[in-house]
């Protein structure tokens, strides 16, 4: 398993650098696809038609592009009702699944996509997009391998049975310190606030991942999908990054 996370890890990872790195039309390519395989997999998982989950996560960003921060929500607005008319006309899927599906479509995948397009819009976009990123990532690996070497408490035995105290602090501490030395080199941003800026991080990432987790198995599932080894699907892989996006967004608004 490990090997199949790292190698998958190996093979996206430089993609995703590459997009940020250019900017533009690249970001923006890599967050349709990802909206695309996400609304794919939230209508399987939730058996509601993919033309609505679709709608329900790209409207937001796409409005964002054109309309900034109200963008986001006037993505919700438009993108929702749209969806729900796909629901209405298919009796058959008025269930509650389906409109958990339709409200995570929107509120859970579509509004942090637009909000990743809105960081890479301010100034310096590139730079804290890839701080929001890879901040993320280093908290995720953080918690895993620091719980996997030292794990002894578990803190949610419920939700998520692997998740341990040592391992949480352990990504904590990891992306503080990644946010510390970027604070060093990155613009508009200090040690002391970098360092800041990654503790917020690794605590958005870590209860994005924890989201995920009450969610699957309220779903009864071990995994959102399969595209990607030893990930899961991209929902698995995006977790927190969801729940990264806006926090980061709003605290470069307030630096």
């Amino acid at each position: 398993m490990l090997a199949r996370r790292v190698a998958t890890a190996a093979v996206l990872a430089p993609l995703v650098l590459a997009a940020i790195a250019v900017g533009g039309a690249a970001v923006y390519a890599v967050l349709l696809l990802v909206g695309v395989a996400a609304a794919y997999e939230l209508s399987r998982a939730l058996a509601f038609p993919f033309a609505a989950a679709l709608v329900a996560v790209l409207a937001p960003p796409a409005l964002a592009l054109f309309f900034g921060a109200g963008g986001v929500l006037g993505g919700l607005l438009l993108g929702v009702p749209w969806a729900l008319a796909w629901l209405v006309a298919l009796p058959r899927l008025r269930d509650e699944r389906a409109l958990l599906g339709l409200l995570l479509a929107s509120v859970w995948v579509g509004a942090p996509l637009g909000f990743l397009a809105l960081i890479l819009g301010l100034e310096h976009g590139r730079a804290m997009l890839l701080l929001a990123v890879v901040g993320s990532w280093v908290s995720d690996a953080g918690a895993y391998f620091c719980g996997l070497a030292a794990g002894r408490h578990r803190i949610f035995p419920v939700l998520s049975p692997a998740k341990t105290l040592e391992g949480s602090l352990g990504g904590l501490l990891a992306t503080a310190l990644c946010g510390g030395v970027a604070g060093s080199f990155l613009p508009d941003l200090s040690p002391s606030l970098g360092l800041l800026l990654g503790a917020t991080v690794s605590l958005a990432s870590q209860a994005g991942d924890l989201f995920e987790s009450a969610l699957k198995r309220i779903l009864g599932v071990k995994d959102l999908g399969s595209l990607l080894p030893g990930h899961g699907g991209i929902l698995d892989r995006i977790d927190s990054l969801l729940f990264v996006a806006p926090t980061v967004y709003y605290l470069l608004l307030l630096a």
